[in-house]
């Protein structure tokens, strides 16, 4: 496991100017696909969602304004509440006597895309995991191309020598290691620059390694020659009468995190083609952390104000737009310290899929995966996952050229939702997949995932599902939690700007955290793990309400069995499982709740089919199952 700091990528907290009293918040939480936006205000001495706003994300034409939608959103608020908050294309700031306006704009973003990376010179595995775990709370994607030499070096090392012996780049030239081989992996570097229009690089590697210094300088050789391509390029489309704006000539912006006596060389060299920033030398886990928060600062810079519109956005605030991986990890972090528990928070967006675990012991594990989700990216998990693992979630069949269809409407149409149960199914089906490659990652890293205390759910297709039992059963089924666990479902969509707000006003996100975004409680799931033979007896539950009435059911293997315990209710719980299967305190351990377990709108939740999750191979019999369990849920 491994942790994360804080990696705002805007002002600290400690620079924001919020105003002595704040009675009214406007916070915008600017998607791939939709814009929304929240007027918070004092209702009876406690800070509430007093009225919400959505409309579909306008950065890309014929807008191209990012704040065209937040005004259209803001519109929504002005018609539910009678007031106004916009005034000549921009927000009423302070608060009105007349009660229009607010005292504060906040504004969150995952529009735009990824911060494009690469890592270059001695990447050897080890740093490329590290530069990994770097990015992996950021909208950030990063790929590594080692320097020629390092790669050559490394490959005739003894394979003992080392973490980084024989490693060579993926998707390089084959055969042994010699001049020809060389050139051919440096201009397959160049090709791929050229591809992938990286806006940052990042630069490592220690003079003692293999090759020594050479891959340093291979890696900003590498830089410069790309950068005359560009430059090149730039004047054949000049001439050629392409507009000017529609030209990229930036410069790159480039970590340095290599051996710390090239520094100044690098920026020597560098000098007029990138901008060169020194970070601490990575070396191992304790310089994740720099470098994390480094990332995060080039996506502010390089992707977040870039967005059109994004100028005039600035002026409407006191404080810099944050993306919002960055504001959800700070509520998730603030959550599990103040409960004592950990909590996962899963975020399934139109481009970006989000799953962050924090402990009560301070562990942090983000993943964010900024190109998948379903809308746009949605193509992404049909390649990732493959038509297999879409379709054994549909209780019904399908063609894989259907499965197609489906994905290039969603590309296009992003903003179109689901018009029937079969579309509907889809979405939820590609929602799981998401989900579930984005913890795979986890695995590929070798993080051991806690069992959650907690699960927070939010984002489109999960807050918007119209049955609370289809909610629950995407969670349970992406998720496969064991044990015992309660679910949330951020049906405002809130908890990605709380975090945000937080550093503006506290006390109002705390209120609003508790009072709005995480009323709605699906229930306590109970979930078996362990030697479950389908069909035969896994364990009796045990519930004594609080009226004294007490219910004893018996649950099979390879069932989804739902116990009456309603909102607001709570119950005492004990559970009775089978020899061989455990509950959370080791198999066929009784287990009794200390105190009463909460309801919820589904219910208390016993999922018996086992983990991992084995879904029946003959499709008929897989039907039949997953209809059970749906009608079990309610879903």
């Amino acid at each position: 496991m491994y942790t994360q700091p804080y990696t705002e990528g805007g002002q600290a907290p400690g620079q924001n100017h919020a105003p002595a009293a704040v009675n009214s918040l406007l916070v915008a939480d600017c998607g791939a696909v939709f814009t929304k936006v929240s007027l918070f205000g004092l209702v009876e001495g406690q800070y509430r969602l007093m009225a919400r706003g959505e409309a579909p994300t306008t950065v890309a034409p014929p807008h191209e304004d990012i704040t065209v939608g937040i005004i259209q959103a803001i519109n929504v608020i002005e018609f539910i509440t009678g007031r106004h908050f916009v005034s000549d294309g921009r927000i009423i700031s302070p608060e009105q006597s007349d009660g229009n306006g607010a005292d504060v704009f906040i504004a969150t973003m995952s529009a735009g895309g990824p911060l494009r990376c690469v890592a270059l010179g001695a990447v050897s595995a080890t740093l490329e995991e590290l530069a990994s775990q770097a990015i992996s709370g950021l909208y950030a994607e990063m790929e590594a191309l080692p320097a020629p030499s390092f790669s050559a070096a490394s490959a005739n090392m003894p394979a003992e020598v080392g973490a980084s012996a024989g490693y060579a780049s993926p998707g390089g030239a084959k055969g042994p290691w010699g001049q020809e081989r060389i050139a051919m992996e440096w201009e397959r570097h160049l090709a791929r620059l050229r591809e992938l229009q990286p806006q940052a690089a990042l630069i490592v590697g220690l003079a003692d390694g293999p090759a020594g210094p050479n891959p340093l300088q291979e890696a900003c050789q590498l830089l410069i020659n790309a950068s005359r391509q560009r430059t090149e390029q730039h004047g054949a489309n000049a001439s050629a009468g392409v507009p000017p704006q529609d030209i990229a000539t930036d410069q790159i912006s480039v970590l340095y995190a290599g051996a710390a006596q090239y520094i100044e060389a690098v920026k020597r060299m560098l000098q007029g083609v990138a901008e060169v920033t020194y970070v601490d030398t990575l070396t191992s886990q304790a310089q994740v952390g720099s470098l994390s928060i480094a990332l995060g600062a080039l996506h502010e810079q390089e992707v977040i104000r870039h967005l059109p519109g994004y100028e005039r956005l600035q002026s409407w605030s006191r404080t810099a737009p944050v993306a919002t991986a960055t504001s959800l990890s700070s509520l998730v972090r603030f959550l599990a310290q103040h409960y004592r528990m950990n909590v996962t928070a899963i975020d399934v967006g139109g481009s970006t899929t989000s799953v962050m675990l924090a402990g009560e012991n301070g562990e942090f594990i983000p993943l964010v995966q900024p190109a998948l989700g379903i809308g746009p990216n949605i193509g992404s998990i049909l390649h990732q996952a493959g038509f297999q693992r879409i379709v054994r979630w549909l209780p019904f069949s399908v063609t894989e050229e259907e499965v197609r269809q489906f994905v290039l409407n969603r590309m296009l149409h992003p903003h179109v939702i689901p018009v029937n149960a079969r579309e509907l199914q889809l979405s939820q089906a590609f929602a799981r997949e998401a989900i579930a490659l984005t913890l795979e990652e986890a695995k590929k890293k070798h993080v051991e995932w806690p069992e959650s205390d907690l699960i927070l759910a939010t984002g489109g297709i999960l807050s918007h599902a119209p049955r609370y039992g289809q909610v629950a059963m995407m969670l349970l089924d992406a998720l496969q939690p064991r044990g015992v666990t309660s679910i949330v479902l951020d049906r405002t969509m809130l908890i990605g700007q709380l975090g945000a707000m937080a550093t503006v006003a506290p006390i109002t996100a705390v209120q609003v955290n508790e009072n709005d975004a995480v009323t709605h409680r699906l229930g306590t799931c109970v979930i078996p793990f362990g030697g479950l033979q389908h069909g035969q007896h896994a364990v009796r539950v045990g519930l004594e309400y609080s009226n004294g009435r007490q219910v004893t059911i018996d649950v099979k293997a390879g069932s989804v069995e739902v116990i009456p315990l309603g909102l607001n209710e709570q119950a005492l719980l004990t559970l009775f499982p089978a020899p061989t299967v455990d509950v959370g305190l080791g198999p066929g351990e009784r287990a009794r709740a200390a105190e009463e377990i909460d309801g919820g709108l589904v219910g208390l939740i016993i999922d018996a089919r086992g983990r991992p999750l084995m879904l029946p191979s003959e499709e008929a019999e897989r039907h039949s199952s997953l209809r059970q369990w749906a009608q079990a849920l309610g879903a």
